[in-house]
């Protein structure tokens, strides 16, 4: 916890709401009490701080603001640092340890309460604003819609204990927090469950290490995938980048969207079954962590345990790695980078010789040679390859997975990956969904109301499905899941070990920068239920192997509602064998230092310089 929990003297007051400077702040918790004022109570805007230092670096905070220079609190009134003028200067008791930042000082009675600034939610991606409830509880922030964020300067410097200390984070409403509702996307699931008794382990870690939880975050309803025009029951958050009229991706849309919106967030925790972190990690451009199956302990939404986890979104490859470390139970910095470094094997997914070519292709082209090679954003994934082979001193090696699996596949299996992988995840993230998770959540609800809970019409449509797969059919899908696994660890993605060193990696384009509004029918218009090519996502989600987004710059385009130039992001994916997540975590980040790779800024562009 952090020392402003701590040091708290009492507990919160009922909710009471400040404007100062026109901003709103929610008084928390009395820090310490001090000497009344005459006069009719009141509420003032108020600065600790160190009489020596004064308020040098104050403006870089997001929560104070010299408005709350109308009094100043210090240890010792008489060494009030000049230039200040403030006519209240309040003493704080020498037994009392205040951290410095803003706070608000209530006259009549003398208590100093800690503050948090109020941030709307303009993007429209948290289901609400949270404030703890105790040691290791939240409670929902009922009184506004806006989102409660301490004061960074209120918490001392990170430590190898506390790594995380200050950051502020989001939680997808699919992760258990104790206190709170878990919704999963559907008012009816989260209006007829008690709070949880516990928070997700992940999350907890997160909160041990000092990172800040302010709220948690929409998804999709059953982390399905939707389309804005098939999402009902929310509003589906807005991606911020480009024009704003962007499809945010599916289920962790809220996730995504918040960490590339409000710089008040430092990273977001979304979750991961069939690409829900690393799509919308794409569209969204950010840094998007799915990790080895298992690596990460959640509790809440399952679809199926056989794929999913939590992940991560931030907006640069340090904070990636701090948080992931965390949460995967690993040191977060504290291990030195290795004097050697690790000997990669660089794998360039190509496309089959069939293939129609694209501008957009799901994988690159052979030598580099198809239309792709000539658009902005190929461009710009290739000068990331060629800084990747640089960098890993590793020429890039040209493999196609279908023509590969082809020659090696299992003698139990097709040799045609996609007839061989087709229904995997339908048949086992549906059938285990629609039997475990919401039939029997629909028979209660129905029995208590006397009506069905509301479900989007194609996710309930997906789900019944899922209801049709037969126990025998999904024991078959579960098979393949395990034998195309067992293809990817041994054959596509193997560990170093007696045969080789070299730590495979496989580089694959993630978003093209291609536009896609959230007025577009896409699926809708076709009728489709399930999308019948084969996914690349399926190569993590089978396997369990560790599936990073990136990105690596943004293009522009012209969009059809602001009728002006917009930009949008290009990202690309790399994968590494399981269990391998500290490897490439920490390749990430020496690439970012390097400036092969750069964090990422809030809003319409990537970067603050564009």
């Amino acid at each position: 916890m952090s020392k402003r929990r701590r040091l708290a003297l009492e507990a919160p007051p009922p909710t009471i709401i400040v404007d100062v400077g026109e901003k709103p702040y929610l008084l928390d918790q009395v820090q310490a009490v001090v000497n009344p004022l005459d006069g009719e109570d009141r509420f003032i805007p108020t600065t600790c701080l160190d009489a020596s230092q004064g308020v040098a670096g104050f403006d870089l905070d997001d929560v104070w603001s010299d408005k709350f220079l109308k009094a100043i609190l210090v240890k010792d009134s008489h060494g009030t640092p000049p230039n200040i003028g403030q006519d209240i200067v309040c003493e704080i008791p020498q037994n009392i340890t205040l951290s410095a930042g803003p706070y608000m000082l209530q006259s009549s009675t003398g208590r100093v309460f800690s503050v948090l600034r109020l941030f709307e939610d303009t993007n429209n991606t948290f289901v609400g604003g949270t404030v703890p409830d105790g040691p290791s509880r939240f409670r929902w922030l009922q009184a506004s819609s806006h989102i409660p964020v301490p004061s960074k300067l209120y918490d001392s410097e990170p430590s190898e204990e506390q790594p995380l200390t200050g950051l502020r984070f989001g939680v997808k409403d699919a992760i258990d927090i104790a206190g709170l509702e878990t919704g999963n996307g559907s008012k009816c699931y989260r209006e007829s469950f008690a709070p949880r008794d516990s928070t997700a382990p992940c999350i907890g870690a997160l909160i041990a290490a000092g990172a800040v939880m302010v709220g948690k975050l929409r998804c999709c309803q059953w982390c399905d995938g939707q389309d804005p025009l098939q999402r009902l029951e929310e509003v589906t958050p807005t991606n911020p980048r480009g024009d704003s009229f962007q499809k945010p991706s599916a289920s962790s849309s809220g996730s995504a969207a918040s960490c590339a919106s409000y710089s008040w967030l430092d990273f977001t925790i979304g979750t991961d079954t069939g690409g829900s972190v690393r799509h919308p990690a794409g569209v969204n451009g950010l840094y998007g962590i799915r990790p080895s199956l298992d690596a990460m302990k959640s509790a809440g939404l399952v679809c199926t345990s056989l794929m999913d986890t939590p992940g991560v979104f931030a907006r640069s490859a340090k904070v990636a790695e701090s948080v992931a470390k965390v949460m995967m139970g690993m040191p977060a910095g504290a291990v030195a980078r290795p004097p050697k470094r690790p000997r990669y094997k660089l794998l360039y997914a190509v496309e089959q010789d069939s293939t129609e070519p694209s501008e957009t292709p799901k994988f690159f082209s052979r030598g580099f040679q198809g239309p792709e090679a000539g658009t902005p954003a190929g461009k710009l994934m290739e000068d990331f390859v060629k800084g990747l082979e640089n960098f890993l001193e590793a020429k890039r090696e040209e493999v196609c997975i279908f023509d590969l699996w082809k020659e090696t596949h299992p003698e139990t299996e097709p040799e045609d990956l996609l007839q061989a992988t087709g229904s995997i995840y339908k048949n086992i993230v549906y059938g285990q969904l629609s039997r475990d998770v919401v039939q029997p959540f629909a028979q209660q609800y129905q029995q208590r109301h006397g009506r069905p809970p509301f479900i989007e019409e194609i996710t309930q449509a997906r789900l019944d499905y899922g209801a049709s797969v037969s126990d025998s059919d999904l024991e078959q899908s579960i098979e393949t899941l395990h034998a195309f696994a067992g293809w990817v660890n041994k054959v596509l993605l193997p560990a170093p070990g007696v045969e080789s060193e070299e730590i495979p990696l496989l580089v694959y384009p993630q978003s093209w920068g291609r536009p896609q509004y959230r007025d577009e029918l896409g699926r809708l218009e076709s009728k489709e239920v399930f999308w019948n090519g084969f996914s690349v996502y399926s190569l993590s989600y089978s396997s369990g192997c560790p599936d990073y987004t990136i990105p690596v710059g943004e293009i522009s385009f012209t969009s059809k509602f602001t009728k002006r130039e917009e930009h949008l992001p290009v990202a690309l994916s790399l994968l590494a064998p399981r269990n391998m997540d500290t490897d490439l975590l920490e390749l990430l980040t020496n690439l970012e230092e390097r400036g092969l790779l750069k964090p990422v800024s809030c809003g319409s562009r990537l970067y603050e310089d564009s």
